[in-house]
């Protein structure tokens, strides 16, 4: 039994420290990820159109802003970039895209 819980400890513990590796947080190394959700709208709100001018990033993703968007840089003199979006099984890279009428999109491909 306690070979059971020993096994069943180590193997949470080696999925959590994994997990670890992608989380995002503020960290001020702009070639670390940190979490940059607030920064963007989804491509199916109205202020899309504009994004860019308010400062914000637009993305493509059934989960639009709902679940954590977690980039590298800084966006004010390190641009953002190799960002990813948190999904129910972990995280996807999210690739930059020109869309008209909209601009440069992030787009969620599994």
């Amino acid at each position: 039994m306690k070979k059971a819980l020993t096994l069943v400890a180590v193997a949470l513990g080696s999925t959590l420290a994994l997990a670890g590796a992608a989380h995002a947080e503020p960290n001020g190394d702009p070639a670390k990820y940190a979490d940059f959700t607030a920064n963007f709208v989804s491509a199916l709100d109205p202020g899309a159109l504009n994004a860019k001018d308010q400062g914000k990033y637009v993305i493509m993703s059934p989960y639009g802003t709902s679940h954590t968007i977690a980039c590298r840089g800084n966006g004010a003199d390190v641009p953002i970039y190799d960002c990813m979006q948190e999904d129910d099984l972990g995280w996807i890279t999210l690739r930059l895209t020109d869309f008209p009428g909209i601009g440069p999109t992030w787009t969620y491909f599994p």
